[in-house]
C-alpha cells in the first residue's frame, strides 16, 4: 500500500465485505470516549479520532476530507451544535471552525495555576472556559490564560454557561508555537464552581467536519445586493488572491456615515468581500493586505487568508461598516460620498451567499429610468422587432427596474449598447445574461422568457466608468412592418458579421489555427431568376450537415427553406448550454415562423450555418439532399443564394 489511492481502494474493499454501522452511533460514541478520556491537563487523542474516520470509512464508504474545494464528504466527528456546548462535561473536539488541543480542568477553589506544555501550533490559538450557570453570576472573567512566567497576568475568559452556549465567541491567545509553557488559573473565586477551560487552534478546511446541508434559508433583502448571479467587472488586482479569474460579481455603492455591508451566508463556506481592491474580510492573517500579520490580539477564527468562513448550517451573517471611518480602519482612504467598488469571490456548495449594502440617508438616488433617444446601433426598428424603450443604466451592479409597459416581457428582445472603453461589460436582464460591445450589439442580443407581465424588468449594469444604454424590443407581425425604417446594424459593423465565405478558404475563425482545416467550397446557386411563377426552386446539394448557406437580399422578402423537407429553422444550431443564458444566436433574430429575412429594404447578406463541428470534419451525415426554397418578394426585390460545402484541406479539389 504505498499510495492514498490504494488506501481507499482497501478501504473500499472493507466496507463492501463488513455490515456498515449506524454513522451517527459510531460519531457519538466516539465523541464519548474521547470526552471521557480527557483529565486535568491532558491533550485530545488524536488517534481515536483518526481511527473513527477510518473506521467510517470501512463501515459506510464515507471519505476521509471535505474541502471547500473537493466533491468528498467527511467522516471525523461532528462539531457542537449551538457551537460552544460541551460534550458530556468536556469541551467540544470542533467548533466554529476550531479544534482542540488541550483541556484544562480547574476545580472548586483551586488558586494554584495548571501549567501546561501544550502541542505546537502554527497560526492563531484560541481559549474558552465553560462553568455552572447560576443566578447573577458574575460578569468577571473566571480565568486567565498566558504564558508561564510573562509579564502580563494573562487573557482573561469569561464564562460560557452551559445551558446559553450560542453568542459567544473564543478569546485569542499569544503565541503556542513549541517550547512555550501556558499558566492556567482562577481570577475570581466562584466557590464551589468547577470551571473547564479549552485551548483551541484553527481547523483546516480539510479537517472540519461541516455538518450535514439543510435547505438553505432566503436571503434577507438590501438596497443593494451582490450575489453569484450578479453582473461582473474587472478585479484583476484580487486575481492571484482568488483563483476566480479577473472577473468579480460588483456593485459601486456610497461611502457614507451609517452606510453597511451585511455579508450573509445561508450553509457552511467561504466568502472574501473587497472595497476598491482592498480585502476586507481580512484580520491580517496570512494575506498580504495590508502587508504584514495583524496583532495576535485581533485573530478572528472566522478570517483566514481574506476568506470570511461559515461552519454550521443556517444562516450566518457578518456585518461591516462603509463609512469612510470605517474604510481607513482597513487602509482604504475615502471621502464621504465617494463611490467605491464593493466586489466578492465566493465558495459555497449551492451559492447560498450574498453581500448586502443598506445606504445611509443622503445617499444618491440611482437614475435608472433615463429615456434615450433611438440611434444607428439602437433604432426604431431592426430585424422584426419594433423599440418598447431604451434607458440610460447606471454601470453601478445595482438592479434598476425598466418600465415597458404593457407588451408582454417574456416576448421582449434586450440590446445594450456602450463605449468601446466600456468591452465586455457585463448586463444582465432578468435572468439573462450578455456583454456590452461597441459594434456587434445586435449579436449579444438576449430574451429573457420566464418574465412576468404587468411588472418592471430588473436590469443591472457590472459596476464601470460610463452608463450603459439598454432597449426593448418587441415583435412586430411582417404584414404592417416598417421596413424603410429599418436597418440592418449587423450587416452594417464590419466586427458583427463576418463576410461572405470564400470557395478555396476555411471560416474566420479557423485561419490563423494549425494542422489539417476545413475549408468552403461552393457547390450552388439560386437567384431570383431561377425562381418559378410562384417564387419557387429546388436543387441538390452534396452534403446537408457540414453546409453553409450565403444569403444574399435587396428589398423586401423573406423565404423558407426547407432540406429533404425539414424546415431550415429546425436543422440550425442551438447551444445547449450558452455561456450567456438567454443570448440569441444571429439566426434566431432572422429567421421566425420558419421564414427567414433581413427586415429591411437595404441590401443585406447573412450566413446560416450548418456545420456539425465549426468545419472542421468535412464530413456530411446525408449525401445530396434536396433543398426547397420559398420566397416572398415586394416591388421587385432580388435574393441571391449561395451553398458552400465544407471539405478538408487535404480533399479540396477546386
Amino acid at each position: 500500500m504505498n499510495t492514498l489511492d490504494d488506501l481507499r481502494r482497501s478501504l473500499d474493499k472493507s466496507a463492501h465485505s463488513h455490515d456498515a454501522p449506524d454513522p451517527h452511533e459510531l460519531l457519538r460514541a466516539v465523541q464519548d470516549n474521547i470526552a471521557n478520556g480527557r483529565d486535568k491537563g491532558t491533550r485530545t487523542p488524536r488517534l481515536v479520532a483518526a481511527a473513527a474516520a477510518i473506521a467510517l470509512v470501512a463501515g459506510g464508504g464515507w471519505a476521509l476530507s471535505q474541502a471547500l474545494d473537493s466533491d468528498e464528504e467527511t467522516g471525523v466527528i461532528q462539531p457542537a451544535e449551538p457551537a460552544w456546548e460541551l460534550v458530556d462535561g468536556a469541551p467540544p473536539e470542533y467548533a466554529a471552525g476550531l479544534a482542540l488541543v488541550d483541556t484544562v480542568e480547574l476545580g472548586a477553589r483551586e488558586d494554584g495555576a495548571v501549567v501546561l506544555e501544550p502541542e505546537p501550533v502554527t497560526g492563531p490559538a484560541f481559549a474558552m472556559a465553560w462553568c455552572p450557570s447560576e443566578p447573577g453570576a458574575t460578569p468577571e472573567p473566571v480565568a486567565l490564560v498566558g504564558p508561564e512566567g510573562g509579564d502580563e497576568a494573562g487573557v482573561p475568559l469569561h464564562c460560557v454557561h452551559q445551558d446559553r452556549p450560542e453568542g459567544v465567541r473564543p478569546e485569542p491567545l499569544p503565541d503556542l508555537s513549541d517550547g512555550v509553557d501556558f499558566g492556567v488559573h482562577r481570577s475570581t473565586d466562584l466557590g464551589t464552581q468547577d470551571i473547564v477551560v479549552g485551548l483551541y487552534r484553527e481547523a483546516s478546511a480539510d479537517e472540519f467536519p461541516y455538518p450535514d446541508q439543510q435547505e438553505a434559508p432566503d436571503p434577507p433583502s438590501h438596497d443593494v445586493v451582490i450575489d453569484a448571479s450578479s453582473p461582473m467587472t474587472n478585479q484583476a488586482e484580487l486575481a492571484d488572491l482568488t483563483g476566480q479569474g479577473v472577473m468579480l460579481p460588483a456593485a459601486t455603492v456610497e461611502s457614507r456615515e451609517g452606510a453597511t455591508l451585511t455579508a450573509w451566508a445561508g450553509e457552511p463556506g467561504r466568502l472574501l468581500v473587497a472595497v476598491n481592491g482592498t480585502v476586507i474580510t481580512n484580520d491580517g492573517e496570512g494575506l498580504g493586505q495590508p502587508a504584514g500579520a495583524g496583532r495576535w490580539q485581533d485573530a478572528d477564527p472566522d478570517l483566514r487568508g481574506g476568506y470570511w468562513h461559515t461552519w454550521t448550517a443556517g444562516a450566518s451573517t457578518r456585518e461591516f461598516d462603509l463609512s469612510p471611518a470605517g474604510l481607513a480602519a482597513h487602509g482604504i482612504q475615502v471621502n464621504e460620498g465617494d463611490s467605491v467598488v464593493v466586489a466578492a469571490s465566493a465558495a459555497f456548495p449551492n451559492d447560498a451567499w450574498q453581500v448586502g449594502i443598506d445606504q445611509a440617508e443622503g445617499a444618491a438616488e440611482s437614475a435608472g429610468d433615463t429615456p434615450v433617444e433611438p440611434n444607428a446601433a439602437l433604432p426604431p426598428f431592426a430585424y422584426g422587432y419594433g423599440q418598447v424603450t431604451a434607458v440610460s443604466i447606471p454601470a453601478d451592479g445595482a438592479a434598476h427596474e425598466v418600465k415597458v409597459g404593457d407588451v408582454d416581457p417574456a416576448e421582449l428582445v434586450w440590446v445594450a449598447q456602450c463605449p468601446e472603453s466600456m468591452h465586455l461589460t457585463q448586463v444582465q436582464v432578468g435572468g439573462a445574461n450578455t456583454q456590452c460591445n461597441a459594434g456587434i450589439e445586435w449579436v449579444l442580443a438576449v430574451q429573457d422568457t420566464g418574465l412576468i407581465g404587468g411588472e418592471p424588468v430588473e436590469v443591472t449594469v457590472a459596476s464601470a466608468t460610463e452608463p450603459v444604454t439598454v432597449a426593448a424590443y418587441a415583435p412586430r407581425e411582417w404584414e404592417d412592418y416598417a421596413f424603410e425604417e429599418s436597418p440592418d446594424p449587423m450587416a452594417a459593423s464590419e466586427s458583427a458579421i463576418a463576410p461572405p465565405p470564400v470557395h478555396g478558404e476555411a471560416p474566420p475563425e479557423m485561419a490563423e489555427t494549425r494542422g489539417p482545416k476545413a475549408l468552403y467550397r461552393e457547390v450552388a446557386t439560386v437567384t431570383t431568376d431561377d425562381l418559378d411563377a410562384d417564387g419557387r426552386a429546388e436543387i441538390t446539394v452534396p452534403s446537408s450537415t457540414d453546409l453553409s448557406i450565403w444569403l444574399e437580399t435587396t428589398g423586401v422578402s423573406r423565404m423558407q427553406l426547407e432540406i429533404d423537407g425539414t424546415p431550415i429553422d429546425q436543422l440550425l444550431p442551438t447551444p445547449d448550454q450558452p455561456v450567456r443564458p438567454g443570448t440569441l444566436e444571429a439566426h434566431q433574430l432572422l429567421v421566425r415562423d420558419g421564414w427567414y429575412s433581413t427586415w429591411t429594404t437595404e441590401t443585406s447578406g447573412h450566413e446560416l450555418r450548418l456545420d456539425s463541428a465549426d468545419g472542421q470534419t468535412g464530413q456530411g451525415e446525408r449525401d445530396e439532399p434536396t433543398v426547397t426554397i420559398q420566397v416572398e418578394a415586394q416591388d421587385g426585390a432580388e435574393v441571391d443564394l449561395t451553398f458552400y460545402e465544407f471539405v478538408l484541406e487535404e480533399d479540396f479539389e477546386g
